[in-house]
């Protein structure tokens, strides 16, 4: 009988304690909340996306075929050397099932960061294809601006 009265009231103590403990906790956090003053601070990143139809490889580039407003195709020649660059300013991203590929570029302080295109890992797809020979590009461009 002892005991059980014991245990009731150790367990009582320590309800109120660890009670206290939190209430108090809860007090501070919600005092340092109001102190805390939300500034509005502008990213210098910002990125465009278009859905990408086609990628032709060439020797030194990839011709990227991408949506262009509602009912255009634009076209921009990537340097294949932006891939082997530290840091690299053109990267590929795996295709998640059921998606289109598309093409995200990256400016830093409205000027061209890098680009990801996330396309299809097998050069089997649709979307991949090769250029014809007779093509040239500028691959010694060192931005990239896609116009909607």
């Amino acid at each position: 009988m002892k005991k059980s009265v014991l245990f009731t009231l150790f367990s009582a103590v320590l309800f109120a304690t660890v009670s206290f403990t939190a209430a108090a906790d809860d007090a501070k956090q919600e005092k340092q909340q109001k102190e805390y003053k939300y500034e509005y601070v502008e990213s210098p990143m910002s990125y465009r996306q278009v859905n990408v139809y086609k990628i032709l490889d060439q020797k030194d580039s990839y011709i990227v075929m991408h949506s262009k407003g509602h009912r255009e195709v634009g076209n921009v020649a990537i340097p294949k050397k932006w891939y082997k660059e530290n840091p690299a300013r053109l990267r590929f991203r795996a295709l998640p099932k059921g998606m289109s590929s598309y093409m995200t570029v990256f400016y830093k302080d409205g000027k061209f960061d890098y680009v990801i295109l996330t396309v299809p890992t097998s050069r089997m797809d649709p979307v991949w294809g090769i250029a014809d020979a007779g093509v040239s590009v500028n691959t010694d461009k060192d931005t990239l601006d896609i116009v909607y």
